[in-house]
């Protein structure tokens, strides 16, 4: 349905008033949704008040205090005597600092704006009433906006309390964005969102007080990922790369698991890319400085040091690089050599066997010296059984099992049942970030089956699946109406096809391909050729017309590359096309029924309908309202900081425990600063 003459300036307003009114709920959803993921992990702070949880979290307290009052450099040597006594800890030496470092800059960065107070505008706190009617009609998590806000400086302790859900929320934003660069679908990153705030995946290591690694590290991994496939959208898209590099060398600071589960999960994409036929000088560019400032980043951790060149479980990421370089030069030599199909391959074939030779070499050389660094034990358990890790600490920890359905459907709960649905609407487009979602659902699926705390990693990917397909169905349900509205129609990209000139004319050069100006000599004469055969066969019938295709090229392409996976795949699309040319050129010229008025009139009522159903009759509400009371549950069940807990008596009267708490304190008051206190702690344990 076109935009022409009285009529489309006639539909002008009104479809950009509609287009404004759902953009308003959009935002209007997206900061409600935001405010979600921090209220739904704030019960321990209003609980409890400002306390750390234990265990790991008062470690990682200690260390920002310490971090905070000597600065970088003396914690990067700091030897503890307290802690593991009498051997002590190279904490300095043995800790990913990432998160400390974080909360320490919040703290600086608080110190400098110092205290203020400004009074919220009338205008807005109008909305209180439309807030109310939300909380009256059940609405979780709808804040009250208060006539005033201040701000002032926190302590180190608050702020380590509070860091979590600062990047619950974070978090739950970047998960938005992964699942729109897969999608291109503004409401399928809206309900990701929104998703992805209260998924108790992601919830078990980030509400308040819970300063854990993690609680940081699932911001910067989806960060990571988001930024790389935004990085391999286009062949123009490589600065992102720049960005996914620094990104990465965060994780890495942040989670002992990010130089191995994100280096990784790139590189493969990585080398998918290549298998699919998508390498091009984008990705190159955007691998490539990926690699060297994540790398350059991860190698300044002292705890990481020179693994990403040495460890077993990070050089596969380094392979993939150096791979890179390789396939980059060969391009380099098509183009500026004219190489042909034929020549190209066997040139290739050639180097690629050159390059195999010198890294077998490398590796018989450098194996007997102790270059490589053996695979950890934690490592080692994801491929064996759990009880053969070789390491009894590793072997003995609950977190360390495999996952059970259970755990799944106690973490993953709604979102689950429809992730694969995600999957199966998102082959429409079959982008980067399509692959991207496949391996990432594939790894996350197969490695928290062999250990259960790795359920973490598969909040994002099952949010992002889930949020997709209820994002298709929104754009499905809204687009009749921006069709009626004058929007023009998404139309399928056709193959062109030009007819051969006559004889006479054949004998000139053909043109080159669209989209195949770099892609070498070969293709235009192999085209020129077939000219010239279709100019002999003219002379005997003058009749004879002959077809040539001009490949449209994909968001993702940047030339029709020669001699590679993707002209493999271009054969077998020619010669095996499902579609009878007959029927498929019956269909450009005509709109498809439910294009025109009548079909979108009637998509409309139904849409209308649909609506309605699932707003008064459907199951669809009361699920995610119960979904949504689960996430509640998990929250408040995870809010125990275990010094300091809550249970109910025989009359059901809630009773505050603080024994533990108390203890310590007067322990801390009533000791000296350099006291020995006999304690035995193992992963949740002690006495």
């Amino acid at each position: 349905m076109a935009d022409s003459g009285g009529l489309g300036a006639l539909l002008f307003l009104p479809r950009q008033m509609f287009k404004a009114v759902v953009v308003v709920v959009q935002v209007a959803f997206l900061v409600w949704f935001c405010y979600a993921a921090y209220d739904i992990r704030l019960y321990p702070i209003k609980d409890f008040g400002m306390v750390i949880h234990e265990f790991d979290p008062w470690f990682n307290y200690r260390a920002t205090e310490y971090l905070a009052e000597n600065g970088l450099a003396k914690f990067f040597k700091w030897y503890d005597y307290e802690s593991w006594y009498p051997l002590g800890r190279p904490v300095g030496t043995t800790i990913y600092p990432g998160m400390q470092m974080t909360a320490v800059a919040i703290w600086e960065g608080m110190k400098k704006v110092g205290s203020f107070t400004f009074e919220v505008p009338s205008i807005v706190l109008l909305m209180n009433q439309l807030l109310g009617m939300m909380k009256s009609a059940g609405f979780a998590f709808v804040p009250t906006i208060p006539p005033s806000m201040s701000f002032a400086p926190m302590s180190v302790n608050d702020i380590c309390c509070m860091m979590p859900p600062w990047f619950g929320t974070i978090a739950s934003i970047f998960t938005g964005l992964l699942a729109y660069e897969i999608s291109r679908s503004v409401n399928a990153g809206l309900i990701t969102t929104g998703i992805m705030a209260v998924i108790p995946a992601h919830l078990m290591r980030s509400v308040g007080g819970e300063f854990d690694n993690e609680a940081v590290a699932v911001a910067a991994i989806v960060s990571t990922f988001w930024l790389w496939i935004r990085s391999v959208r286009s062949p123009k898209s490589w600065p992102w790369g720049v960005f996914a590099g620094m990104s990465y060398a965060y994780a890495a600071a942040a989670w002992g698991g990010g130089p191995i589960f994100v280096l990784n999960m790139v590189g493969v994409h990585a080398l998918m890319l290549v298998g699919l036929g998508r390498f091009n000088s984008g990705v190159h560019k955007a691998y490539t400085l990926f690699w060297i400032i994540g790398t350059a980043g991860a190698i300044q951790i002292p705890v990481i040091g020179w693994q990403p060149i040495r460890s077993l479980e990070q050089l596969g990421p380094m392979l993939v690089f150096m791979g890179y370089q390789v396939l980059a030069f060969c391009d380099w030599r098509r183009r500026s050599s004219q190489m042909g199909t034929e020549e190209f391959v066997r040139f290739r074939i050639k180097v690629m066997a050159v390059f195999l030779g010198v890294l077998i070499v490398g590796v018989i050389i450098l194996w007997p010296t102790g270059y490589f660094g053996p695979l950890s034990s934690r490592i080692r358990g994801l491929f064996v059984k759990h009880t053969k890790t070789g390491n009894p600490l590793v072997d003995s920890v609950a977190e360390h099992q495999p996952a059970s359905s259970g755990m799944y459907v106690s973490y993953l709960n709604l979102p689950l049942d429809y992730a694969v649905l995600g999957g199966l609407v998102s082959l429409r487009k079959r982008n980067n970030g399509f692959y991207f979602m496949m391996l990432y659902a594939f790894i996350a699926h197969h490695f928290s089956g062999k250990m259960s705390r790795l359920v973490l990693i598969c909040g994002p990917i099952v949010s992002v699946a889930c949020g997709i397909w209820c994002g298709f169905l929104m754009d499905l349900l809204m687009e009749p109406f921006f069709l009626l509205l004058g929007k023009k129609p998404d139309r399928p990209t056709v193959l062109q096809e030009e007819p051969a000139k006559e004889a006479e004319k054949d004998e000139a050069p053909s043109p080159p391909v669209k989209g195949a100006a770099k892609a070498g000599g070969k293709a235009s004469k192999e085209r020129g050729s077939k000219g010239k055969d279709s100019g002999k066969s003219a002379k005997s019938s003058k009749k004879v017309a002959k077809k040539e295709v001009i490949y449209e090229l994909e968001e993702w392409e940047e030339e029709v590359r020669p001699g590679g996976a993707m002209q493999l795949k271009r054969i077998l699309k020619d010669n095996f096309d499902g579609i009878p040319e007959d029927i498929a050129a019956l269909y450009p010229p005509n709109m498809p029924e439910y294009h025109k008025l009548s079909g979108i009139s009637l998509r409309a009522v139904i849409s209308v309908l649909v609506i309605l159903y699932t707003l008064t009759l459907g199951s669809t509400i009361p699920k995610v309202y119960q979904f949504v009371k689960h996430c509640d549950n998990v929250a408040q069940s995870l809010s125990n900081p275990q010094v300091v807990f809550h249970y109910r008596d025989r009359a059901g009267r809630k009773v505050l425990v603080d024994d533990y708490l108390k203890g310590y304190q007067w322990i801390d008051e009533n000791t000296p600063k350099d006291a020995r206190v006999m304690a035995w702690w193992d992963y949740g344990y002690q006495i």
